[in-house]
């Protein structure tokens, strides 16, 4: 009977005790899923280590875009653009324009690829037939433009073209095609100067941001926050303040074909993706200068780079920074929405958005090139629509497509030439004047032979002696 109590009075004591005790073992972490299909859209992607080819320019290229019109431009730091044409595999030259007497500020492709329009400080705007590469019109502006966008889809009657003052708040809207040079609508949305904007043409909302780093969402007809598309009403209730609060600013904004995101690139060296309706953020990641000797510390293979190597473009990355009028940076959406693709000191980079992990690094053995500004071509995106399976995944006895040939436009920093990342590798041809680096301008293709020429006397100079 004693026993009875005393084992009652234990199992009392024991359940009195009980909420005393710590927290359980927290529960394993569910493994994140793999994404569907990731081999069949990483295979309509660029996977080259090198770069296949590179073309010249005049001066340092500062600019370039991929037109749905199976067109490539470049714009460099003398004023001048360049049409190529997408071949099968590879580009080829197809027109050469004197855009402006200063350098090109600007360069915006319309949606559906048949528009081009560059800015300068010269108060004008070039506005060029793609699919004719022929420049159509030119607009005089009494005020120095900041920035430009298309602001229309496919089958509207107006080209709206919106163009920021660089000095004012101001934002003006033009119809390219009218040849006028009075603006359609004008307002002022933002309490500074509008540094970067971008049209979401699924949604019909322009992404802007001004120079303390404030983003806004408005229409395009109304010049009004939208009344639809959005699940928001106050900028309170997303992370739209992270970039101001950061301290920091907006050097690019580039939105995902199905425009439920958009990413943001900014001199603080973080790379941001927010969800378009809600305005949260989805990712950050940072590629400063501190991560990128941590990851060199760590040792780890895919990060990887030779002592010496790893000097030199730390010092590149810093000479970055005190340079004025360098490309601006973006990170670019592949067509699934699904990969995000920008350019570090490592090479460019290909992430998963879903499982949040490197891909693969394109260039990364490119030591002389720090590539900054980039554009993907997928495809003719006029002819199909965005697939939520890919091509190759859609057809299982089909290991590549043969009508794509996926392919990254890229400049870099103090090149004069636009490179191209494609899934071949380049070849090593017999004669070595044939090589990946194209010298397709005669004057400077002059001063390289001479450059060769001088180098051999020199060599048989210095043997003689």
């Amino acid at each position: 009977m004693e026993a009875a109590q005393n084992d009652n009075a234990n199992s009392a004591a024991a359940e009195e005790e009980e909420p005393m005790v710590g927290p359980g073992p927290a529960p394993r972490a569910r493994p994140k899923r793999p994404l569907q299909f990731e081999q069949a859209y990483l295979d309509a992607l660029p996977s080259a280590n090198m770069y296949e080819k590179s073309y010249m320019h005049r001066d340092v290229v500062t600019h370039v875009a991929v037109s749905a019109a199976e067109f490539f431009i470049s714009g460099s730091a003398d004023g001048h653009i360049k049409f190529w044409k997408k071949k099968s595999t590879g580009i080829e030259f197809a027109k050469h324009f004197r855009s402006h007497l200063g350098p090109i500020e600007g360069l915006a492709v319309s949606v559906d690829g048949a528009l081009c329009c560059t800015i300068s400080n010269d108060r004008s705007v070039k506005i060029y037939d793609v699919f004719n590469y022929d420049m159509m019109a030119m607009i005089r502006l009494p005020f120095v433009a900041g920035c430009i966008e298309w602001i229309y889809k496919q089958g509207d009657v107006k080209a709206k073209l919106a163009i920021s003052d660089r000095d004012s708040p101001s934002i003006h809207i033009y119809d390219a095609r009218s040849g006028s040079n009075d603006s359609i609508a004008s307002k002022v949305i933002h309490l500074g100067p509008i540094k970067s904007m971008k049209y979401n043409h699924e949604y019909d909302t322009v992404i802007s941001a001004d120079d303390k780093g404030v983003i806004e969402y408005w229409n395009p007809a109304t010049l009004q926050f939208p009344d639809t598309g959005v699940n928001f009403r106050l900028k309170s209730d997303t992370d739209l303040f992270t970039i101001v609060k950061c301290k920091t600013a907006v050097s690019s904004i580039e939105v995902s074909p199905d425009g439920k995101q958009f990413s943001i690139t900014s001199p603080d060296h973080r790379i941001r993706v927010f969800w378009f309706r809600t305005g949260k953020l989805r990712r950050v990641y940072d590629e400063s200068l501190d991560v990128a000797q941590e990851l060199q510390r760590r040792d780890v293979p895919l990060y990887r780079l030779e002592a010496i190597d790893f000097g030199r473009r730390m010092a590149v990355e810093r000479e970055i920074e005190k340079t004025e009028n360098v490309p601006q940076p973006n990170a670019v959406f592949d067509e699934s929405s699904n990969f995000l693709i920008y350019a570090t000191l490592l090479g460019i980079k290909v992430v998963n958005l879903h499982t949040n992990r490197v891909s693969r690094i394109l260039g990364k053995v490119e030591n002389n090139d720090r590539f900054l500004r980039i554009a993907l071509y997928q495809g003719e995106k006029s002819s199909k629509k965005a697939r939520k399976i890919p091509a190759a995944a859609a057809n299982a006895n089909e290991s590549k497509d043969p009508f794509v040939d996926p392919t990254l436009l890229c400049c870099a920093f103090k090149k004069h030439r636009i490179y191209l990342f494609s899934r071949r590798e380049p070849e090593e041809p017999e004669d070595t004047t044939k090589g990946r680096d194209v010298f397709n301008e005669n004057h400077l293709l002059m001063n390289y032979w001479q450059y060769q020429i001088l180098e051999k006397l020199l060599r048989l100079l210095s043997q003689t002696m």
